[in-house]
């Protein structure tokens, strides 16, 4: 059953990196590469576990840390050039962590996942004592904490594209805690 929410989480993380290359209006290439990289990592940790999840963790984490540098020089670079022309700061933070918060949840929750015995890592958790079991709860806390912070950001977005992206990506993120539990 947990490879089957895993599976099940691909359809929406492919549908919002379908929403995110189809705007024209706001794509990214940092945004698209990332979204990218998350789809691959959620295909071969459901379908063919070529990768081991530790290094699909890995990359994940290096990618949102480039990402989030990224951002920030381009921030920077756009807000001191607003002020100097009398316009206020731009807002937006909450979409700006979107992506690269997303990829630490992911990375985090790929660790959480036993990709190899067909079971979770909840399996072990009593052999292992609390540690596994607090471990598992804090997942699932950042996962739906995640989530909804995903939803929240989809209905206070406009344009359909912007809300699927995140809408998705929260969907996504539900279905790999609940295969965590199950």
């Amino acid at each position: 059953m947990p490879e089957l929410l895993h599976a099940w989480a691909v359809a929406p993380a492919a549908i919002g990196t379908c929403c995110l290359a189809a705007d024209r209006g706001r794509v990214r290439m940092p945004e698209l590469m990332a979204s990218m990289l998350m789809m691959l990592a959620m295909l071969d940790a459901a379908l063919t576990r070529l990768v081991a999840p530790v290094y699909w963790a890995a990359f994940l984490v290096v990618g949102a840390m480039g990402l989030a540098a990224l951002r920030t020089t381009r921030r920077s670079r756009h807000s001191r050039s607003r002020n100097e022309h009398g316009a206020s700061k731009a807002s937006g933070t909450g979409a700006a962590l979107h992506t690269p918060l997303g990829m630490i949840v992911m990375a985090a929750l790929m660790l959480g996942m036993n990709h190899g015995s067909g079971g979770t890592a909840t399996a072990g958790a009593h052999q292992h004592g609390i540690g596994t079991g607090l471990l598992m709860a804090v997942l699932i806390a950042g996962a739906a904490a995640y989530s909804a912070a995903s939803f929240a950001l989809a209905v206070r977005r406009s344009g359909w594209s912007v809300r699927a992206e995140y809408t998705t990506m929260g969907a996504a993120t539900s279905l790999m805690a609940i295969a965590l539990l199950v």
